[in-house]
């Protein structure tokens, strides 16, 4: 018999992640709408192909540097955009985030919008955010709103801010 038939795998009975209507559940159907936008917009660099529905409130797209992510975050109450530094060495985030925000004029302006930029001094990662508020995951009727944000955002992340990473 091969030993690969012998494996199992036990599920705790107190595991309600899948049960509708938690957020769990939520989350997974969310991101599975969601990511057909997301992948399309993102057709060409090729960010997000490897990426699946998550149980999480976000999922994240790469670039070709370890460490750094393209972010997209579904909560409650708002969606977000991020540009994540979170490699081991925080130096090397600060340094990163240091070398995108002495070009963060002309990013906001090619974006036409003000992005929240987060150093984050005390901690080892930084942000560069945008957000969509008042939508909510919990509401479907907000989801096609949500997705085309995500996808929107995340492209115009890697065109406008990636290059200054690389």
């Amino acid at each position: 018999m091969d030993p690969t038939d012998l494996v199992f795998y036990l599920r705790d009975s107190n595991d309600k992640e899948d049960e509708k209507g938690t957020r769990f559940e939520i989350r997974r159907r969310y991101w599975e709408y969601a990511l057909k936008f997301i992948k399309e917009e993102n057709f060409d660099n090729k960010s997000f192909d490897n990426v699946n529905t998550s149980k999480e409130n976000w999922i994240n797209g790469t670039f070709g540097i370890g460490g750094f992510a393209i972010c997209c975050i579904a909560n409650y109450d708002f969606a977000r955009v991020d540009v994540y530094f979170g490699k081991t060495n925080a130096n090397e985030n600060k340094i990163a985030f240091d070398n995108v925000m002495l070009h963060k004029l002309e990013i906001e302006s090619n974006l036409g919008v003000n992005l929240e930029w987060d150093r984050g001094d005390d901690v080892k990662r930084s942000i560069i955010s945008y957000r969509l508020e008042n939508v909510s995951i919990y509401n479907e009727n907000d989801w096609l709103q949500i997705a085309k944000f995500h996808a929107k955002w995340s492209k115009k992340f890697i065109d406008a801010i990636v290059p200054y990473l690389k």
